[in-house]
Parts: structure tokens; sequence; C-alpha cells
């Protein structure tokens, strides 16, 4: 694991056996998901480390195989496979390499007032690894249009993936459930945006 860790660091262009990406990205992301879960403590640690791994390898699944309709003429299905896995497993390790950073603003955020800061430092914690995740994809698609395809599809159908999973950090200060799907059916994260957006200009 170490040596596949440090492969993926130094951007190495080698193929790299996918139940590692697949343990190495759910170990890194559940630790940048305990790091969110430690603002409220308690089982929320636990539920942030099952439902990280479960947002990024889960969004994976959905969106495989329209991601592989738009790479089918160069990518075979494996590849395709392979070259997702590595982007997430890449994503997942920057942020779990942040997680500490994260836990302790977490544990040290003053309760409720921390709550917009630690929100904005997860957004940019988010941003830190897609980015790398993208640079990662682009070396391996070499293709602009492809990379900003398979972006576009792993970014809808995330941002749904993120909904149905919710909370991330509890802003009621407890450990809701681990999935409260009955809530977080009613509605979806676009309808959110756009009621959200309505309600600045009512």
């Amino acid at each position: 694991m170490t040596a596949l860790l440090h492969a993926l660091l130094q951007r190495r262009e080698e193929s790299y056996p996918a139940l590692r990406l697949l343990a190495l990205s759910a170990a890194a992301s559940a630790c940048f998901g305990a790091a969110i879960g430690a603002y409220v403590g308690g089982l929320q640690i636990l539920y942030g480390a099952l439902k990280m791994p479960l947002f990024f390898l889960g969004t994976l699944g959905i969106s495989f195989a329209a991601m592989h309709l738009f790479a089918a003429r160069d990518l075979r299905a494996g590849r395709t496979f392979a070259t997702a896995l590595e982007t997430i497993a890449t994503t997942a390790v920057v942020l779990g390499a942040l997680a500490p950073i994260v836990a302790l603003v977490s544990l040290s955020a003053p309760k409720p007032s921390g709550y917009p800061f630690l929100i904005l430092l997860l957004t940019a914690a988010v941003a830190v690894g897609g980015v790398a995740g993208v640079v990662r994809l682009h070396r391996r698609l070499r293709s602009w249009r492809l990379t900003a395809t398979w972006v576009v599809l792993y970014q809808f159908t995330g941002a749904q993936m993120g909904w149905l999973l919710k909370p991330w950090v509890s802003h009621t200060l407890r450990a809701d459930r681990f999935l409260p799907l009955r809530e977080n059916l009613n509605g979806n994260f676009y309808e959110s945006v756009f009621r959200t957006a309505c309600g600045l200009f009512s």
C-alpha cells in the first residue's frame, strides 16, 4: 500500500492493481470523513468514515457506464475503470492528507459559530483534492474533451449522491441517523440550489 501511495504521489504512469486502488481510496476517504464527523463527535465520526468511501465509489459505480460510453472509442472498459479509479484514489489521498487539519479544526471550532468556517474549509479541501484528481485524469486521457466530459458526469452524479448521504456536517450538533433516506428523497441537490438561488432575489 505504501508503494502504491508513493507511486501515485510521484505521478508515475503505470498500471495499478484495482483492488489496492479501491482499498487506498476507501481508507483515505474514510479518514477525511471521520475528520468531518469530529465536529459533532460520537457516532458522527463513524458515519462520516463510512459515508465518504460510499460517496466516492458509489458515484463511480453509478456514473461508470456513461463515462465509458464517451471513452469506448479510445479505451476498453477495463482501462476506463482503472483510469477513473486511479483518479478517485488520487483525490482521496489528497483529502486523506488534509484530514489531520480538518480534524483539528473540527475539534477546536466553537459550536455552533464555527460551522460556517468549517464548511468553507471542507469546500476548499475538496476543491484541492478535485483539482489533483483532474490533473491525474488528464495525464491519463490526454484529451481535454474527454476529461471535461468525465468531470461533468461524475460531478452531476456525485452532487446527487452527496445529497442522498447527507448530513455530512450536522448543524444540529448531534449525530443524525446514518442515512435518513426518507427525508433525503424529498427533493434533490439541484432543486435545493435552485430554491436557494430564487430565495436570494425574493
